[in-house]
């Protein structure tokens, strides 16, 4: 019984600060947020990213979050960053999304593919988010995208194909979760992804925490931290109660209270 009880007060500690993350059941900002709007970098070199040719970051309209922006201004610009996501031991879906910018008879492409290592073997074809003239807008591409065994890192670049002088292609919020189930807390605790309780947490990732770069930088980091947590709490039926029952519960009720108090 000892060792429960430090399981649970563990578990307590873990969960405090990241009991409100979970998949979204549809594309929206969330996930592991690859550089979330491109805020994050130093001058024209975006965070975490490889620039190829005439590829910057900039800070000059149109951006469609934030105040940067990702962009293509000659033909073989590319941005490129590998995404460790962990040691796939089964197959894992994933949801990839981007937003795109192209003015001009560019086409703009988000290209997602599953690697063993950085420059290792390539273990998956090559998924395309694409988009051509986005008439002034930017426009969001999606897909879903399953994860082969053996799989540690996914290939995101950023590239404009059947370039003409003048084009110009842009990116914004590239982003990256995991949907197989149990992958998360709140998700092991409930034993079920479309629990209405979810769908409260869920509105407030997405309402609130997403809209600031400090909550976009907790959601990151707990989408990179929790599935072994999650895995753990999901194979316990008593620790499934606990942390339904003392942590989640509570704070539904809570974010339930508030939002009806804001609405009044």
């Amino acid at each position: 019984m000892g060792r429960y009880i430090r399981v649970i007060l563990a578990a307590l500690l873990v969960l405090t600060g990241v009991w409100v993350f979970l998949p979204s059941a549809y594309v929206s900002a969330g996930g592991i947020v690859d550089n979330q709007s491109f805020e994050e970098g130093v001058g024209e070199v975006p965070l975490g990213w490889n620039l190829t040719g005439n590829a910057t970051r900039v800070d000059t309209g149109p951006i469609h979050t934030g105040n940067w922006s990702a962009r293509i201004a000659e033909e073989g610009g590319m941005l490129t960053q590998w995404l460790r996501i962990g040691n796939i031991t089964y197959p894992l879906t994933c949801e990839a999304w981007g937003w795109i910018y192209v003015s001009g008879n560019a086409i703009g492409v988000v290209a997602l593919d599953f690697w063993t290592c950085v420059n290792g073997t390539q273990l998956s074809s090559t998924t395309l988010l694409s988009a051509n003239d986005t008439d002034g807008t930017y426009a969001q591409g999606a897909s879903a995208m399953t994860a082969p065994v053996c799989t540690t890192y996914v290939r995101i670049r950023l590239m404009a194909e059947d370039w003409s002088n003048g084009d110009e292609v842009r990116f914004d919020e590239i982003g990256f979760f995991y949907l197989s189930p149990y992958c998360f807390i709140a998700t092991a605790a409930y034993g079920t992804e479309t629990s209405a309780e979810l769908d409260v947490l869920r509105d407030f990732r997405d309402q609130v925490l997403l809209e600031s770069t400090l909550g976009a930088r907790l959601v990151q980091a707990y989408y990179k931290t929790s599935p072994p947590v999650a895995d753990f709490i999901a194979k316990s039926d008593f620790l499934r109660a606990i942390v339904r029952e003392a942590l989640i519960d509570p704070m539904v009720k809570v974010l339930q209270w508030s939002q009806n108090l804001w609405m009044g």
